[in-house]
């Protein structure tokens, strides 16, 4: 699995779960979860605001903290869509 799509699908578990359940217990289990399977793999940011700060500390490079915040803003948008067709 890329790193790419391990944010995308760490981002879509996480939102779906804030869009869906919302309680703050499914969020952090939601979060653990995909930190647990997925961090490993991408860094486990699954938030833009995350990523820019490993940017800035120059953890990762401009283009894969640009590829990483594609995927998240993508998968965000994805669970929406989804949503709103249900």
């Amino acid at each position: 699995m890329t790193p790419i799509l391990a944010e995308f699908l760490g981002t879509l578990l996480l939102i779906g779960t804030i869009s869906y359940v919302g309680t703050p217990l499914a969020i952090g289990a939601a979060l653990a979860v995909a930190a647990y399977f997925l961090g490993p793999i991408s860094g486990g940011h699954f938030n833009p605001a995350v990523t820019l700060w490993a940017f800035l500390s120059n953890k990762v490079s401009p283009n894969r903290a640009m590829m990483h915040v594609a995927a998240q803003f993508l998968a965000a948008v994805s669970i929406f869509a989804l949503k709103a067709a249900m």
